[in-house]
């Protein structure tokens, strides 16, 4: 009875969070797909003078509002050798999905005219909690819901 009742409630578990990426996934493509948003853009220019971090090739932080909603945030960062461009969309003001993109800009012959992807990772949330994270081997181990909060409040704040 008990291995019976365990594979009833593995198998409810993954139905359940299957829906919630379906679901998500519609979000996100709508978020994505919308073309009428208001654009907050914090240039290098916010992080050097305000929060004294400098990178080598810049950073730059982009909010995308829908009826004075934050939608999605955008933030790229230049470093020496490589960028990371990081998306964070929000739904109902929480965070539900996390792309982070990592390219290569320089090789052994210089910067690359086109920048090459060599990381991405996919991080779905519920209630503030991941429940599924794609390629998690990331250099960095980023704790995204608390770097979402602090660029939402940079936005908010300029």
């Amino acid at each position: 009875m008990n291995i019976k009742f365990i594979f009833l409630f593995f198998c409810f578990t993954i139905n359940v969070f299957g829906q919630n990426i379906n679901q998500i996934r519609k979000t996100v493509s709508s978020i994505n797909s919308e073309k009428n948003y208001q654009i907050k853009v914090l240039d290098n220019d916010y992080f050097v003078d305000k929060k004294n971090e400098v990178t080598d090739n810049g950073q730059e932080l982009m909010g995308f509002y829908k009826n004075d909603k934050l939608k999605k945030i955008v933030h790229e960062i230049g470093l020496s050798n490589k960028k990371i461009v990081t998306q964070y969309y929000f739904n109902k003001g929480n965070l539900i999905f996390v792309l982070e993109k990592r390219f290569i800009i320089i090789d052994e012959n210089g910067y690359l005219k086109k920048p090459k992807l060599f990381s991405k990772r996919k991080t779905y949330f519920q209630g503030g909690k991941i429940i599924k994270d794609i390629n998690p081997n990331s250099e960095i181990n980023t704790n995204f819901i608390y770097q979402s909060k602090l660029l939402k409040k940079d936005l908010k704040n300029n």
